[in-house]
């Protein structure tokens, strides 16, 4: 310890003895340090408190409860995350059914409590543009002691039951005023006055809602005294009295659960099973280990070649060290405790300046929304986790050089010579052994983990459980190419040597910069290495996502042509289960729809319901002749399967032609014209007709599914085979008057409309706010139609491209600035011998960007070729694979590889040439 110490102290001051060194490795430590410092800042800032939690959910409130359950015993609920709920076995909560009702949460309220009951109901608003359907809060939302979960913004509160207030957003879009009157046209007729104008704290700024007086509207709009309304549950909250947990657990038998804040401030020791929490948190910490140990790896090379290229300046010192007797270990802790010194400082630095920009974030992003940013919190155990790991990296990047200065030649040193040292022959030797053998075993590793996982996915059975195989043959893809890039890093003097070789045919610049790599690879081969894992890393990632792409794009089952919306109107009942289609509810549907989509009318086509319902009734299927390539004996996931949805439409030859997105050809004209149908499947059409098989007395509760061989009853139609490509999901297509001719069940129930792109959020509230105004009866019948929008295989993958394309670029230009100015630094003396014999600047300009264009190129050529190894051992496939299953191609996305492995050095070097030093440097005299 006695020696220790003054080695630290004199390891602090070499540190900081070339302030352009000790910057440069700050920096390095310091840059990555405070971006995962500011990164934690943000994310702990999503991650509400206790407190704050209970802060939204009860505002000043002790409690409140809900209905959630059937009026049954055997229900228990979490006492912290309390809509969380678990039914006990063969309890009268488990075996209730749909006729069991539900408790009225007003009736259960403490005896001499106050409470403040709170629902939601759809209504329909007069607005300065016509109707305006929204949902309705109703309660005394703008008490204070519910402000937290609701605030007051404007205006005062409510007195009378004919007063309301809104939300600024709403106060914008029906164009009125505080102080005007607002009428509510549905579900009851009745006039308010608004007051002013309030918000929930756990939504956007910009969301549009209104809030209603308790029973304003209740007699006539919903049945809220049965504890439940028709858009939701009664909530009851509960200003002055907190449930404890015995009272909690009584509720909990009739169905109703309680968040009470004792309850969940001090919680029993009675959880429920199985859950686990928020999942983001264990992902967040997970994601940010992963790409903490690439960075440190990163900051390792890089400021280890720093502190090399130092060790060899400072040759001089360490000499003297050595000549006045300290022993290695005193040596290793100079230069140890240089690194700690910097490591500390880039860790100080980064974490202050990450805490400055994630605060600074913070307040930029923070909406007003508490459930997305409840409040600015400063992670204390994860900043110093990530300070420690900044320190730890300044002392490992100091390692190796500590391990250099113990072998400096002390008689070369006191000299002051500066030759770079020639490496041992033993050293050489295991070099070209342990370099080829590295890269070989990582190639063999990698494919055979890849046929691993190859004979994991084809196993006929698939087990949910954690497979340890799957384990071990993903490290083993993982680790496989990791060892090849340490293979080709242990064997870069070979290949600099080879490039510099190569590079003497084009000129002086880049023989003298093809020989500064070759003869320093102490600091070379770490930039190489560095080039070449985040290229390598982007290579991985931009073959994977184009591999993915293509898979999806091979399996991608298209609904209609391109551009075409289709949306499907079926009547629901009270629990939302489908209960078949409509004709009149369909036509208000199409109605209702043309009032938003105006550019291009509404079409309406039958469909045959494929679909038993509860009530026993006849089903109609259509007859499947040949079962599609790939499924299996008992199972088959594709959609031509009987039982879909629209394998059946009717409607005229136009209907077809939107449908298809082309002119239908003669054939199929005329067959239409002649009642015969158009299948688009081949698996549907057998000797020239279609089948429609019948089935009687079919419902939900039948154990059996109709067997196709053995129907009640046949329809046979001609028909002609129209096959699309791509194919769609329409298997029969015929007009309605064959379907009347052949008695086929056919029901309006399909609206079909061409659109020039997806349907926008603002379209999707403009048809439910049209629906609320316009559907009459229907609307008690269905819910808004939903149109979807056939857009075909979108790539959505371009940003995570452009990200990792971004990565390996601030990367590759870090590492090739850290390379120049080691190169400078290191190269002193051979400047001053080029300016000493009178050579052009531009001499040095063209060394310098040779020596960015050979290590970026080498390293982006190597990171980009290794980055395809893994995805094609992870894609692998000698067969067809089992029956069912989707593998994944291998398809490589060229242009963009090759942007990473050429383009990329390509816009290095020529940024080095603009930015090198064009002044000329005095020639210095040193005698030796």
């Amino acid at each position: 310890m006695i020696r220790l110490r003054p080695a630290l102290r004199l390891g602090r001051r070499m540190a900081f003895a070339k302030t352009g060194r000790a910057a440069l490795v700050v920096a390095l430590i310091g840059l990555p340090t405070m971006g995962f410092a500011g990164v934690s800042v943000l994310f702990a800032s999503t991650q509400a408190t206790t407190a704050e939690q209970l802060r939204y959910d009860l505002g000043h409130a002790q409690a409140q409860m809900t209905t959630q359950q059937p009026d049954a015993r055997g229900m228990r609920q979490d006492p912290v995350h309390w809509t969380n709920i678990q039914t006990e076995e063969d309890s009268p909560a488990a075996n209730a059914d749909d006729d069991t009702p539900y408790a009225d949460v007003t009736e259960y309220v403490p005896k001499g409590a106050i409470s403040i009951p709170v629902t939601t109901t759809d209504v329909v608003l007069r607005g300065a543009h016509g109707p305006i359907g929204t949902t309705a809060t109703l309660g005394e939302t703008w008490d204070p002691v519910l402000d937290g979960r609701w605030h007051v913004l404007d205006g005062t509160a409510p007195t009378a039951r004919d007063q309301a207030m809104m939300t600024p957003a709403m106060l914008a879009k029906t164009g009125l005023h505080i102080g005007d009157t607002l009428d509510v046209t549905d579900p009851v007729t009745k006039r308010f006055t608004i007051t002013g104008t309030m918000r929930d704290l756990g939504q956007d700024p910009d969301e549009s809602a209104v809030y209603l007086p308790w029973r304003s509207i209740a007699a006539d709009a919903a049945p809220i005294s049965t504890g439940r309304s028709d858009a939701g549950a009664v909530t009851v909250y509960l200003p002055t009295v907190a449930p404890t947990w015995s009272e909690i657990k009584r509720l909990n038998d009739h169905g109703i659960v309680v968040q009470s804040r004792p309850v969940v401030l001090d919680p029993p020791d009675e959880r429920v099973d199985g859950f686990s929490g928020p999942q983001s948190l264990g992902w967040y910490v997970a994601g940010l280990g992963l790409v903490g140990v690439f960075a440190l790896f990163e900051v390792g090379l890089l400021a280890g070649a720093a502190f090399l290229v130092g060790t060899r300046a400072d040759a001089r010192s360490y000499a003297i060290l050595t000549s006045v007797g300290a022993e290695r270990g005193v040596v290793r802790s100079v230069v140890a405790g240089s690194g700690l010194v910097l490591g500390t400082a880039g860790a100080v630095l980064g974490t202050g300046l990450g805490i400055g920009i994630g605060a600074l974030a913070f307040h930029l992003l923070d909406d007003g929304n508490v459930n997305a940013f409840p409040g600015l919190h400063v992670p204390g155990v994860m900043l110093l986790c990530i300070a420690v790991a900044g320190v730890l990296a300044g002392v490992l990047s100091s390692l190796t050089a500590a391990r250099a200065a113990t072998r400096v030649n002390v008689l070369a040193g006191l000299r002051g010579s500066l030759r770079p040292e020639t490496p041992s022959r033993a050293a050489t030797r295991r070099r070209r052994a342990w370099g080829p053998l590295l890269i070989v075993v990582g190639a063999v590793m990698t494919l055979a983990c890849g046929i691993g996982v190859l004979v994991l996915n084809d196993r006929p059975e698939q087990s949910g459980q954690r497979d340890h195989w799957a384990w071990v043959v993903g490290a083993g893809v993982a680790i496989g190419p990791c060892l090849v890039q340490l293979g080709v890093a242990i064997c870069s003097p070979w290949v600099l040597a080879l490039v510099a070789r190569v590079s003497s045919r084009f000129g002086l610049a880049a023989r003298m910069a093809g020989r500064d790599a070759r003869r320093n690879p102490v600091r070379t081969v770490p930039v190489l290495a560095s080039v070449m894992s985040v290229v390598f890393v982007a290579s991985v990632v931009i073959t994977w996502n184009a591999s993915q792409h293509a898979q999806y794009v091979r399996d991608y089952e298209y609904k209609s042509a391109v551009g075409v919306a289709t949306a499907d109107i079926q009547r629901l009942d009270s629990r939302s289960f489908p209960q078949g289609y409509d004709a009149a509810v369909t036509a208000r549907a199409a109605e209702v729809s043309a009032r938003v989509f105006d550019h291009d009318r509404i079409r309406v086509l039958g469909t045959v319901d494929e679909q038993p319902t509860e009530e026993p009734s006849t089903l109609t299927q259509l007859h499947l002749w040949e079962r599609p390539t790939g499924c299996g004996d008992e199972f088959c996931g594709s959609w031509l399967e009987p039982g879909g949805s629209q394998h059946v439409l009717t409607g005229t030859v136009d209907d077809y032609a939107v449908l298809s997105g082309h002119r239908p050809s003669a054939e199929v004209r005329d067959a239409l014209a002649d009642g015969r149908a158009v299948s688009l499947w081949p698996e549907y059409v057998h000797d020239g007709a279609v089948r429609l098989d019948t089935f009687h007395h079919r419902s939900w509760e039948d154990a059996t599914s109709p067997d196709p061989e053995h129907p009640d009853a046949t329809t046979t139609i001609p028909a002609v085979l129209d096959e699309q490509d791509p194919p769609i999901q329409i298997g029969v297509f015929m007009t309605k008057a064959t379907a009347e001719r052949y008695r086929v069940p056919a029901v309006d129930g399909i609206l079909v409309t061409r659109l020039d792109g997806e349907v926008s959020p603002e379209q999707f509230g403009e048809l439910a706010s049209a629906w609320q105004s316009y559907g009459g009866s229907a609307r008690a019948q269905a819910s808004a139609p939903t149109f979807f929008y056939e857009s075909g295989p979108v790539d959505a993958s371009a940003p995570v491209r452009a990200l990792a394309l971004a990565l390996a670029a601030a990367v590759t230009i870090g590492a090739t600035a850290v390379a120049i100015g080691l190169a400078r630094a290191d190269g002193r003396r051979d400047d001053e011998v080029l300016d000493a014999i009178g050579a052009a600047p531009r001499l040095r300009r063209r060394t310098t960007a040779w020596q960015a264009a050979i290590l970026t190129t080498v390293g982006a050529v190597v990171g980009t070729v290794l980055g395809l190894l893994p995805i094609r051992a992870l894609t692998l496939r000698f067969d067809a694979g089992p029956a069912g299953t989707s593998h994944m191609p291998f398809v490589a996305d060229w242009p963009v590889l090759a942007l990473l492995a050429i383009g990329l050095p390509v816009v290095v070097t020529f940024g080095t040439w603009l930015t090198a030093g064009r002044s000329r440097r005095l020639a210095l005299r040193r005698a030796h």
